[in-house]
């Protein structure tokens, strides 16, 4: 073996000390992509406990039962895509005669949409009381209300809502109601085909205006179904997007007993569907 010349020699010798400072450098990179892998999971997890610390304060202002009233059912489903979202709904007495109830919808997803749930929860004023004495305040007046609060409040983005707002007497049956921008509730009479009453009624929090309020009577047996646009996404039988499937799903399953009717909705709409979204669906049905 012919002995090594110096050139050589320190040829090697250099070749090697930069391989060194090259495993050397992957080294330290190697260990900085793991510290930031770290702090990434602590960040993640950190979200994932706030998020689940405002699926809790959510979910704490829904209600916890649904009224029972004399002439009167209630029933509902409720489920998010998310740990959070902006469905929302309320049903709550105001007196010995009379009900309200609501579905609404934030715009949008996450955190700040059910931020703006928690806000509309707050928003609502439909009793005024004046010392011994007390008004019930028209669904118009309601979310003409709430409208103005949420313009007035209104941030970098607008805070846009959809919302239906009901007051239900169940002694006469008479429900009367106001719209802002939300899919049309949906009847379905004990005898005769399903039907949408429409009524028009801009999205809450975009500018100040009224809102009309009809009024319908309910016949004993007769259901109505307010929901979210969680509908849109779902499919039924194959028919085409929009209000028709929602009415074949609803009209197949009509004398289903309302708390079965609302569940055998969801779980046929939700499970076609090719990206689920937020959906709420709050039943009413008059008894005799």
């Amino acid at each position: 073996m012919r002995p090594f010349a110096t050139g050589e020699l320190l040829a090697q010798v250099r070749a090697f000390l930069r391989i060194k400072e090259t495993h050397d450098r992957l080294s330290e990179k190697s260990a900085e992509i793991n510290r930031i892998n770290k702090k990434l999971h602590q960040a993640y997890q950190q979200i994932d406990e706030e998020l689940e610390l405002a699926r809790r304060i959510q979910l704490s202002f829904l209600p916890q039962t649904l009224p029972e009233v004399p002439r009167g059912r209630f029933a509902v489903h409720y489920s998010l895509c998310g740990q959070v979202g902006g469905d929302f709904y309320d049903v709550f007495r105001l007196d010995e005669d009379h009900v309200g109830f609501y579905v609404a919808d934030a715009v949008g997803h996450g955190l700040p949409a059910s931020l703006l749930t928690i806000y509309v929860k707050k928003g609502i004023r439909a009793k005024e009381i004046f010392g011994q004495q007390y008004r019930l305040v028209s669904p118009g007046e309601v979310l003409q209300r709430l409208n103005q609060d949420l313009i007035e409040h209104a941030q970098s983005e607008n805070p846009f809502i959809t919302m239906v707002y009901m007051l239900f007497n169940h002694r006469d049956g008479t429900l009367s109601f106001a719209r802002a921008g939300h899919p049309y509730p949906l009847y379905l009479p004990q005898d005769g085909d399903p039907q949408f009453w429409q009524v028009a009624g801009s999205l809450l929090g975009v500018f100040d205006t009224e809102f009309a309020v009809q009024q319908h009577p309910l016949r004993p047996g007769d259901k109505l179904l307010l929901y979210t646009d969680g509908v849109e996404a779902a499919s039924f039988e194959g028919r085409p997007p929009g209000s028709e499937r929602l009415l074949a799903c609803a009209a197949r399953h009509r004398e289903l007993p309302l708390q079965d009717f609302v569940d055998r909705l969801a779980r046929d709409l939700v499970s076609q569907a090719k990206e689920p979204d937020d959906l709420t669906l709050l039943g009413l049905e008059m008894l005799g």
